[in-house]
C-alpha cells in the first residue's frame, strides 16, 4: 500500500533565489505595457467606479537572470498605477507617459504603442520584506534624445497586454506586484458599458 503522494513544494524545494542587481542606475527600454484589468477603486473606504490599471514592463540592458536554470533577459516592472479614458494631471499615467514622450500633453488618450521599445534610465532599489530581498525600480526617468541611440537594443519584443487574454506574451511574462494585481482584476466588462 504506498503513502499519499505529496504534491507541490516545501520550503526547501522552492525556487532558488534570483540573483540580484546592485542598487543604482541601468540603461532600460520599454519592452511591456501589461493591462491588469479593472481593479477595485476605494479611497478612504468610499468605493468608486472600478479603474483599469497598467504596469510598465522594462527590460535592463545588458542585464540577465537565471530562472530554472535558464538564462533570460532581465524585466522588471513598475507599480502598478490607474489609467483613465483621456490622460490628466491628477494620474500617474501622464507622469509616466511623459518619460517616454515629453510632449505629451492632458486631454488626449495615452499612446503607449509609439513609446514601446525607448530608452530609459532606470533607478534600482533594493527593498526587504521579512528574509526576502527585492529588486524595484526607484525611478524612471527620461534619456536625453541625442543619447537614446548609444542605448543597447532589447532582446524582447515589445508589445502591450490585453487583460481578457492570459495567453499573451506580457501577461505570461507578470511577476510579482504585478502580477498579484492581475490576478485580483475584476470579471471583463464590455467596452460599451457607460
Amino acid at each position: 500500500m504506498a503513502g499519499l503522494k505529496r504534491r507541490g513544494t516545501s520550503k526547501d524545494e522552492e525556487r532558488k533565489p534570483i540573483a540580484l542587481l546592485d542598487e543604482g542606475d541601468y540603461e532600460g527600454r520599454l519592452v511591456y505595457v501589461a493591462d491588469l484589468g479593472l481593479q477595485v477603486n476605494e479611497y478612504k473606504g468610499e468605493v468608486k467606479q472600478p479603474t483599469q490599471q497598467i504596469s510598465l514592463g522594462i527590460e535592463i540592458i545588458g542585464e540577465s537572470v537565471m530562472i530554472d536554470d535558464v538564462e533570460r533577459p532581465r524585466l522588471m516592472f513598475t507599480k502598478p498605477f490607474n489609467i483613465f479614458n483621456k490622460l490628466t494631471e491628477k494620474g500617474n499615467e501622464l507622469k509616466y507617459l511623459r518619460i517616454f514622450n515629453p510632449k505629451a500633453v492632458e486631454g488626449v488618450v495615452g499612446d503607449w504603442e509609439a513609446v514601446l521599445d525607448t530608452p530609459v534610465n532606470v533607478t534600482v532599489v533594493n527593498t526587504t520584506n521579512g528574509d526576502n530581498t527585492y529588486n524595484n525600480i526607484g525611478l524612471l526617468a527620461p534619456i536625453p534624445a541625442k543619447y537614446q541611440g548609444s542605448v543597447g537594443k532589447s532582446t524582447i519584443t515589445p508589445a502591450i497586454g490585453d487583460a481578457d487574454d492570459e495567453e499573451n506574451v506580457v501577461t505570461q511574462s507578470l511577476f510579482g506586484l504585478s502580477k498579484f494585481v492581475f490576478d485580483k482584476r475584476l470579471p471583463s466588462q464590455s467596452d460599451d458599458v457607460p
